[in-house]
């Protein structure tokens, strides 16, 4: 059947476009009342009510506003996976997470070359004992006290090397991967990071990865940017001491600042040296 004479295209897709998508914010805000105002939600369902005389624009926008900002479209949506992500997530991916950093100290004829950067550490581990709800403002002091006491008082010192040395103890919230020069180095921090939980270390849980792989300390020049500079130096050997330690808790926005060295820009901290 041909189209009637003076059909209007572009009349017909916005009357089509204003039936379906007013009949679905009429489904979402059927218990707010028309015409109102006086109210956020009455206020939203009038905004995305499309009107008669609206602009192309204007369509767009009370589209985007139902369909995008308020969310609708993401309550329709069906789920991509069919499992619930609390029946697939690790138990331990939520437990509070303590964070060690190092650093090497800023050498002038090493590092004001843009190519050699200070070397940097951080270990982490997880506290299976505590979760979100139950850790309070009194166990991160008594962490903080005992990460003060162990590589804060003097600052710790990590020989960071060429050969990994691991501890994966997931039970208990390790899950260790060091760069070190020897197995002896690595479990010297082992040791150190377990100390701060008062656990002892487990053989069954240590691996000491050697290799013969050759990592140089002058592996050449590249070009970026368009200019000609040094290449990074792999797995460099440097010596680098702790600077501070953070708290990381499921929920809260930012971390809690345990422990800091002098001369850490970080704020609010419970244990500063």
């Amino acid at each position: 059947m041909p189209l009637p004479e003076g059909f209007d295209e572009w009349e017909n897709l916005q009357d089509i476009v204003r039936l379906e998508h007013n009949k679905a914010v009429r489904a979402y805000f059927k218990n707010q009342p028309d015409d109102d105002i006086s109210n956020p939600k009455p206020r939203l369902k009038h905004s995305c009510l499309m009107k008669d005389d609206d602009t192309d624009v204007m369509t767009m926008m009370r589209m985007w506003l139902f369909e995008v900002t308020i969310g609708r479209l993401e309550a329709v949506q069906r789920p991509v996976y069919g499992v619930p992500w609390f029946d697939v997530q690790s138990e331990r991916t939520f437990k509070p997470q303590v964070k060690l950093f190092f650093l090497e100290p800023y050498n002038f004829e090493i590092h004001s070359n843009e190519s050699t950067p200070q070397a940097e550490g951080e270990i982490t581990f997880r506290l299976m004992n505590e979760s979100s709800e139950s850790i309070s403002r009194t166990d991160a002091e008594t962490l903080a006290r005992k990460i003060k006491s162990v590589f804060a008082t003097p600052p710790f010192v990590w020989h960071k090397g060429r050969f990994k040395c691991t501890y994966s103890d997931k039970e208990r919230g390790y899950e260790l991967k060091l760069l070190v020069p020897s197995k002896t180095e690595g479990e010297r921090i082992i040791r150190a990071v377990l100390d701060i939980q008062n656990h002892s270390l487990d053989r069954d849980y240590l691996q000491f990865i050697d290799n013969d792989r050759v990592y140089s300390n002058n592996p050449g020049t590249h070009r970026v940017y368009g200019r000609t500079v040094k290449k990074f130096v792999r797995r460099r050997t440097s010596d680098v001491k702790f600077r501070y330690a953070q708290l990381f808790i499921w929920g809260k926005q930012n971390p809690v600042n345990l422990v800091a060295v002098s001369g850490s820009r970080l704020r609010s901290v419970i244990e500063r040296v």
